[in-house]
């Protein structure tokens, strides 16, 4: 049965990027969307599929490479939106996957857990930072954020099933702050919307 968990997590997982690339291009505009978020997303995805096989989890293999190309996809739509070199860019995911491997690959999959958990959180927080400051979230799909924090939720309770103590380490920390960043965009948007029915 877990097992089955673990495949609906991953279905949802892969379906969570959707949201934001189709906001995006429905917008044709990447206002209010970290760059540096969706980086660090493709790296880290990048990452979780290795460890899916290294502990023969097909739950963590080809959807994680789904997701980690559909990041990539977002990065360089942002990137042209806001007319920035593309190549330059796709360093960081390359470099931070790689480093990431190594960490597991060299110490294991608890230290992997620990350490991926930093930039999945930096990534997060990025988002939270831009939606706190950006004037305009219009390129920000609440889909997402919702998507992210129920796989997330799934991730942690698969990882205690199956005693994945990298799951089990990162998901917890991203499920606390993929809340923090929904209710961020519940409160933005609800006040925008109280700001134009007074207007009105």
């Amino acid at each position: 049965m877990i097992e089955i968990f673990g495949w609906v997590a991953a279905a949802i997982g892969v379906a969570s990027n959707l949201p934001q690339l189709i906001r995006i291009l429905r917008a044709k505009t990447s206002a209010g969307v970290s760059l540096r978020l969706w980086q660090i997303s493709a790296a880290t995805t990048g990452a979780w599929m290795v460890h899916g096989f290294l502990v023969q989890k097909g739950q963590m293999q080809w959807p994680n490479l789904l997701m980690s190309v559909l990041a990539l996809v977002i990065v360089v739509f942002i990137l042209r939106d806001r007319k920035q070199a593309i190549a330059p860019q796709l360093l960081l995911p390359v470099v931070l996957a790689a480093s990431l491997t190594g960490v597991e690959l060299l110490f294991g999959a608890m230290a992997f857990g620990f350490v991926i958990a930093v930039p999945q959180l930096y990534g997060q927080l990025t988002q939270l930072r831009e939606m706190v400051t950006a004037p305009d979230l219009s390129g920000v799909s609440v889909g997402y954020l919702a998507i992210m924090l129920l796989v997330q939720v799934m991730w942690f309770v698969f990882g205690l099933f199956t005693f994945d103590w990298a799951l089990i380490i990162c998901a917890g920390a991203m499920s606390v702050v993929c809340s923090v960043n929904l209710g961020v965009y519940v409160v933005r948007h609800l006040r925008a919307r109280s700001r134009v029915a007074l207007a009105v």
